[in-house]
């Protein structure tokens, strides 16, 4: 499996937002029914990516449309709030805009959001 380059950096995550793992129905009277339809959920994540040169940035860019296949095949990627490996995709194979840092590009970024499977407890 593909890893994640170590040269880029990843900015702190905006927000985890892990999908429902619950059925929720709604009863013609009375209190809604609700079950757990899944034990794994999906969890997205928008997060930002620094560049240090602009030839970072188009290695990622080499990366992203070679090792992972425009961004539909998972790689491992290391969750910066648990510290933990995880296999990960970029929703929807969107690398997001490039952006100078500065009017000669001396560092870029990208935003973007993962995605990765949150296994059950």
């Amino acid at each position: 499996m593909a890893t994640f380059p170590a040269y880029v950096k990843i900015g702190f995550p905006q927000a985890e937002d892990p999908a429902s793992a619950v059925l929720r129905s709604e009863m013609e009277r009375g209190v809604p029914k609700q079950r757990r339809m899944a034990a794994d959920v999906m969890v997205t994540q928008e997060t930002t990516l620094y560049f240090d040169t602009l030839q970072h940035a188009i290695d990622w860019e080499t990366w992203f449309y070679t090792t992972i296949n425009a961004g539909v095949d998972w790689f491992d990627w290391v969750d910066l709030r648990t510290g933990d490996t995880l296999q990960a995709r970029i929703v929807g194979g969107k690398p997001g805009a490039l952006k100078p840092g500065t009017v000669n590009w001396v560092y870029a970024q990208r935003t973007l959001t993962l995605e990765w499977l949150r296994p059950a407890l």
